[in-house]
């Protein structure tokens, strides 16, 4: 009873994902595919293209390079739905808190941050993050794309922003956050996937994006399942993806926009962050950084 929504780009990960999916959902479903190799529409109009055409009650919208590892979970997500009203999306990563500052879901901060994803690296699978504790789910404020069901009433409420979205990021921070205003948006332990791509591009595309989305809804950010925030978090966030956008393909001009944008070169505590934003990817200093780890 699950409609599930796939845009592909590519053939061999939507191949295992249909495997994947067949073998251990458990539960009746539809697929709903749309092959975005030629036609390269952005993923919002993709999705809501898609979600017209579905028959059952839940929606899924996932990636096609992941696998599931976990039987029956399209009767958890269904149970999920069935038994918790109130709630209108399930994910599998996303964050108790979403912040005024440039940054993705993902906080750095571990009792916001709430993930059950495995990733295959060079051949190896790693749970970097995992549950904070022994709970089923975790209220959140916004989740990651990889994974996102919801209940496909919500979605008729809450579409995908294909007019101000009309690439491939923050559809998925953009949607939940909606939705968190109008319903309870968790993430779901008790399903396991591997993710088998790297992702996570965090290019001048998606730089782009984030000045965009920021500056157009300031005005409803920070969003917060919590009312005891450190009075830091703000700061921490932005040296967090100070960090992760170090060894990203990045213009000059856009880590200048990245920096000035947000004032961060008035305050010292950013200062060495600043120098490796800078410094790390034209120095080639990832390699090195690599050996060390690996020595």
């Amino acid at each position: 009873m699950i409609s599930i929504v796939i845009c592909s780009i590519n053939n061999l990960f939507l191949e295992q994902v249909k495997s994947s999916i067949s073998e251990t959902i458990g539960t009746e479903y539809e697929l709903l595919v749309w092959d975005n190799l030629n036609e390269g529409l952005g993923i919002c109009e993709v999705y809501n293209k898609m979600a017209k055409k579905a028959n059952y009650d839940y929606l899924c919208f996932i990636h096609e390079d992941i696998l599931f590892e976990t039987q029956d979970w399209g009767k958890k997500i269904c149970s999920v739905f069935e038994n918790n009203q109130e709630v209108g999306v399930i994910g599998l990563a996303g964050s108790k808190y979403k912040s005024l500052c440039y940054s993705g879901w993902y906080t750095g901060i571990k009792d916001f941050d709430c993930v059950n994803i495995t990733h295959r690296i060079d051949g190896i699978d790693k749970k970097l993050f995992g549950p904070v504790n022994h709970k089923n789910f975790e209220d959140v404020v916004c989740i990651d794309g990889v994974f996102i069901c919801c209940r496909t009433s919500l979605w008729e409420k809450n579409r995908f922003d294909e007019k101000n979205l009309a690439g491939f990021h923050f559809y998925d921070i953009d949607f939940s956050i909606k939705a968190f205003l109008i319903s309870k948006v968790i993430v779901f332990y008790e399903v396991d996937v591997v993710h088998i791509t790297k992702g996570g591009d965090f290019g001048d595309k998606w730089l782009k994006t984030a000045f965009e989305y920021h500056k157009r809804v300031s005005n409803i950010l920070p969003k917060s399942v919590s009312k005891k925030i450190p009075s830091n978090v703000e700061k921490r966030i932005k040296k967090v993806w100070l960090d992760i956008l170090k060894s990203q393909k990045i213009k000059l001009r856009n880590r200048f926009s990245w920096i000035l944008d947000q004032n961060l070169i008035i305050n010292p505590y950013y200062y060495y962050s600043i120098v490796k934003f800078f410094l790390y990817r034209f120095l080639r200093l990832e390699k090195l950084h690599n050996f060390i780890r690996k020595v």
